[in-house]
This record gives structure tokens, sequence and C-alpha cells, in this order.
């Protein structure tokens, strides 16, 4: 069972001095001081209402808030999301002996990161991850066969977000080890760093643990990869996290099918979940280390960022930018310096292809996204329009 620290701060949370300067300043703009907010982390967001996490008499304390559009640094307005540091104050008459008080979020602070996922539907908005999110930790099993395209399109959106990418293969112990050395080495191209998590001898997750310590890192995957699975294994180092037991399952788990290896959505929500830790252990200190754990993605579509694309095949783009026309389009145009490589045998024809169709989408994306702003921003003329005429006529009907 796991042992929380003797004290909890805010700094369990992922907070530093820089953070600290980013709150004065909110409450400043909110003509107050530090004093007079709660400063808390979201770590939930529901339908109507979201979940923050505070610390308070070196306890860790989750308050509730309803789910509204809050100030941010640019003044503007925008929903929380999972991982953003807020000013709060308790909304009067809520609360009691048994419960804190439900509150207000006032101010966002200015974001380090913003991780978001394009829609996989005809719909051209962004679907926000999470926020200030240092790493992302994309969770892929080796059964069945690990998919490289959806692995290059998750560090698209890393690269997109500027933040670390790593790779973590999970159910290793599936697989031969030639296999599994086989994915560690093809699969490493983009990302920062790649582990492999094996059940076969207990599980041991020392090398996640390590990889994450001191980080926010938000956990990405399809269904069944083993995201929460990881997620209790970490919270809990001494258990099985497989084990039926309730203590050693923070996050619900389920199994996967037997036939394809494929399992259904069990996490429903994002969830920011802060893993104990002792910051002046002998080792590397995991005080600050906060996990992210996500719904299983079944469909992602490119990230408009094409400079994110071009990041994540950087073999590619180091052809490309060589092509005698700036505006090449690597098909059949004289002097294309990836059309050469391909000939060669130098450039791989699978990842090229697969490079074109993320482009390709990435394009679309961008231009359904303007259309969609372009139609809002018609609308808003027009309505504005209309309630000025209304007002012209009012005033000219009262003069006669």
């Amino acid at each position: 069972m796991t042992t929380p620290p003797a004290v909890y701060t805010l700094e369990a949370l992922g907070f530093d001095p820089s953070w600290q300067g980013a709150a004065i300043r909110a409450a400043f703009t909110l003509d107050g001081t530090l004093e007079d907010f709660t400063l808390a982390r979201v770590s939930a967001v529901h339908r109507t209402r979201c979940e923050l996490l505070t610390c308070e008499r070196g306890e860790l304390v989750k308050l509730s808030a309803p789910l509204r559009p809050v100030e941010n640094d640019y003044g503007g307005e925008e929903y929380p999301v999972v991982g953003d540091w807020v000013l709060a104050q308790p909304i009067p008459g809520t609360g009691g002996e048994t419960h804190p008080a439900e509150h207000k979020p006032l101010a966002i602070l200015p974001r380090r990161s913003y991780l978001t996922r394009p829609s996989a539907t005809r719909e051209s908005a962004d679907q926000p991850v999470a926020a200030n999110v240092d790493m992302l930790c994309i969770v892929e099993p080796c059964f069945p066969e690990p998919s490289i395209g959806r692995i290059e399109r998750y560090t698209a959106l890393a690269h997109a977000s500027g933040v670390q990418v790593a790779l973590i293969l999970t159910k290793g112990d599936l697989v031969t080890a030639e296999q599994l050395a086989g994915y560690e080495e093809s699969l490493a191209g983009g990302v920062d760093a790649v582990l492999a998590v094996c059940t076969d001898n207990g599980y041991d997750p020392a090398p996640v643990a390590e990889l994450v310590a001191g980080r926010t890192a938000a956990f990405l995957g399809r269904s069944g990869a083993g995201k929460s699975t990881l997620v209790n294994a970490l919270l809990n180092p001494g258990a099985d996290p497989r084990e039926a037991s309730s203590e050693n399952r923070v996050q619900a788990t389920s199994a996967v099918r037997g036939t394809d290896g494929k399992g259904r959505h069990t996490t429903t929500s994002r969830q920011m979940i802060v893993l104990p830790g002792e910051a002046d252990s002998g080792a590397e200190s995991s005080a600050g280390t906060v996990l992210i754990d996500t719904p299983g993605v079944r469909a992602l579509a490119a990230t408009s960022d094409s400079a994110a694309i071009d990041e994540t095949f950087e073999d590619v783009s180091s052809y490309a930018s060589t092509c005698r026309y700036s505006d090449c389009s690597h098909g059949s145009e004289p002097g294309c310096a990836v059309q050469q490589a391909l000939a060669d045998g130098i450039l791989d024809p699978e990842r090229f292809e697969r490079y074109r169709r993320m482009m390709a989408e990435s394009a679309r994306l961008r231009l359904r996204s303007q259309e969609r702003e372009y139609r809002q921003s018609n609308r808003a003329f027009t309505k504005a329009n209309k309630a000025g005429r209304r007002t012209l006529m009012s005033i000219k009907g009262r003069s006669n």
C-alpha cells in the first residue's frame, strides 16, 4: 500500500519559483494579493464541473469548482483544462465541517505548454488534452504489432506543443526478445527516449519512474495499451497492478480481447495524479512528479502544424530542403532530392508515404479551420449589424 510523504507542498504538484511570479502578477491583475486567493491545479474536468488540487497544512486537498470560462493572461476567456494552474476563491454559502467550500476559478496562469489533438471527425476545432505538460509518454503495446503511423502522429503532436516525447512499449513479454529489440530500434526515430515494460518477471515500473521523475507527464495511447496499469504501478511500486486488490488500483483497468489484443474505454476522463516522492532521497527525486492519465484514443487526426510534421520526419524534410524548387511536391518535378533518395534506396518509401499523407491531412485541417473562423466572424458581424439596425430604427421611431 502506498505510504504518502509526511508533508505535501505545492512543489509536489509541480510548483516552482516561476509559477510564484506568475501567480503574484495574476493576483495583482485581480486587484488583490496572492494571500487573497487559493492557488490550485486543475486535476480533472467533467461536463459541468472541474476538480482542483491544492495543499493545506501539509495535505493534498481536493476542491470542486463549476466549469466556466476564466480570464487568461491575454485578457480573453477560456475554459480551464487538466494541468492548469488557477487562482480561485471560495463561493460563499458552500462547504461545511466535513467538506471544503466550492471554489470559483478567477484566473488561469500563463501556460508553459498546451497539448491538444485534432478531432478525427469533420469538426476542425482541436480538443484540449492537458496544459503545462513537460513530457508526452506514448504508450504502445507490443501486441498487437505496434502502429508506427500512430506513434508518428503522437510524436508530431508533442513537437507541435513543444514538449519532450517518450515511447513506452508495454506487454513486451508477449513477443520474443528479438522482436522487442527490433521494435525498440525501429520505433526510436523522432522520440527522446524508448522504454520497454515487461511483466514476465514481475511488474517493475522503476525505469518509467526514473523517466518521468520531477516532470508532469501525460500518458496517451489507444484503448487497452496499459496506460492506467502503468499509473497504478507507479503509484504502488511494491505491488502488482494486475492484481484485483482495490488497494493497488487507483485507476480502473479492464482486460483486452484475447483474439486481437484490443481493449475498450475504461478511463473516461483525463485525470491528474500526484506521484508520492521524497525530495531529499538519495536517488533522483520524484517530488513534483505529476501523471495525467487519459482516455484511449481510437482515431487520431494529423496535427495542423506542418513544421511539427517536418520535425517528426526529419530525414524526409532534410532531403526536401535540398530540392531544386522550394514548392516541390516531391512528385515528378526535376531536381527533387526526395525522389532521388527514394531511387537510391536511402529513404523508406512507406515512411515517405506516411509523411505525404500527414502533410495532405494537415493542409486540409488548416483549410477547414480557416473556413470555420470565417463563418464565425461572419456570423458575429451579421449579429452586430442586425443589432445596430434595430437600435437605429428604435431611435428613429422615438425621434418621430
